[in-house]
Order: C-alpha cells, then structure tokens, then sequence
C-alpha cells in the first residue's frame, strides 16, 4: 500500500488538501506507508494540509532498491533531511552521510534555499561510511544492514525485526542462518558480535550473508 491509497480511499480529502506528515514534509504519493508506519503503535498520523509545499526532495541509496520522495518548504536544512531519511528507512544515522546528487557535502545546518535558491527540486544521496554490512534474507526479501564489528547480533535481529515490520516482542520466535555453499545451515547465537562472525566463519569479509528464520517448533 502507498499514500495515493490514502488519498484515494478517504473522499473527503479535496483536490488541494494533502497529507502532512511529521508536520513538516508530504511524502510523494507513491511511498510506501510501510516507511511511515510507526512500529510501536502500529499506526501512521497524517495532518490534512491546504498548503502546496514548493520544494521537492528526492533521496537515493545504494542499499534501497526504492527512493524517498517528499515535499517540504524550502527553509528545510540538510541535517533534517539526514534525520528524516534515516527515520524512514530505520537506519542509525551515524553509519551514513548525506551528500547531494553529484557527490558535494553540505553541512547538517544549510537550509535547501542556502543551497540554490534558483532551484525547487534536489536530489540527494544517502551514503554508508560503515566497514561491514549484512544482507539478509527473508522469504522473498533481502535487505542490506549497515553495521559495525563490535555489534551484537542480537541488536541486528532487533533491526531486522523492524524492517520487517515484526514485532519486537517475538524476537525469541526468530533466529539467523549464516549462508554459504554447505547444505546444512549454520546457526549463529545472538549473543555473537560482528567480529566473531568474521573472524570465526568469514576469514575476515565485510559482507555477511545471513538469512532469518522463523524457529519451526514454535507455534503461535
């Protein structure tokens, strides 16, 4: 589902009302409400808006197939940008960096009209500085998770969780399978770090292929 389901199942929104969110930005109506959706009280809170904000934001990264799209007002700083970003796609900020379109930094607290007044739509890019990723697969879904050696992957699973949209509450339900070409998966423990995986299982690699499964013998 995406926020053009919104507008289109609710008829009493008119043709120049729009869907605030966070009071500040209108995200593009082909975003996913999944990105919105707030885990802990399983809902998502609109403010009905008159205002056509006139600066569009696009957001790209490489470990999303999809962009972030949104429309905000042109006093917006970069650092707000950053934090909404990261909100979305559930990232901890201090893993990444945003950069415009072509590479250039901006500082966290240039405001978009500091940047080029001329101009009512940017694009940025949204860059992970981390040393070790994870990809992990569930069902027909695979993400990529930006992390560090010394996390525990009990942690991880708690990210993995929320991206997933699943209750934290059932972490106990879930455990993770290092991938690789034997036939038999390998149970990782989730109090392991990063670095043991590395170290004891990878020789070393900074891409850890893991896959989560929901335990077979509990029944909910």
């Amino acid at each position: 589902a995406v926020v053009d389901d919104v507008y289109k199942q609710n008829k009493t929104i008119g043709q120049s009302q729009y869907l605030l969110y966070d009071n500040d930005i209108v995200p593009s109506r082909e975003t996913l409400l999944s990105l919105l959706l707030d885990i802990k009280t399983s809902s998502i809170e609109f403010n009905l808006s008159y205002e056509k904000l006139p600066v569009n934001v696009t957001v790209t990264s490489d470990e999303h197939n999809s962009s972030i799209e949104f429309q905000c007002q042109p006093s917006m700083s970069t650092g707000r940008i950053y934090q909404i970003v990261c909100r979305l796609w559930k990232l901890k900020s201090q893993l990444f960096s945003l950069t415009l379109d072509d590479d250039a930094k901006v500082d966290d607290d240039y405001e978009l009209k500091d940047i080029d007044e001329s101009i009512n739509d940017f694009k940025f890019k949204l860059i992970s500085i981390a040393d070790v990723k994870c990809t992990i697969t569930y069902q027909n879904d695979v993400i990529i998770l930006s992390t560090t050696d010394d996390t525990v992957l009990s942690t991880i699973m708690k990210e993995v969780l929320e991206k997933f949209l699943i209750p934290i509450d059932d972490i106990d339900l879930y455990e993770f399978h290092f991938m690789d070409d034997s036939d038999e998966p390998i149970h990782i423990a989730l109090d392991d770090t990063i670095i043991d995986i590395r170290s004891l299982l990878l020789n070393g690699l900074n891409i850890i292929p893991m896959q989560l499964y929901k335990k077979p013998d509990v029944i909910i």
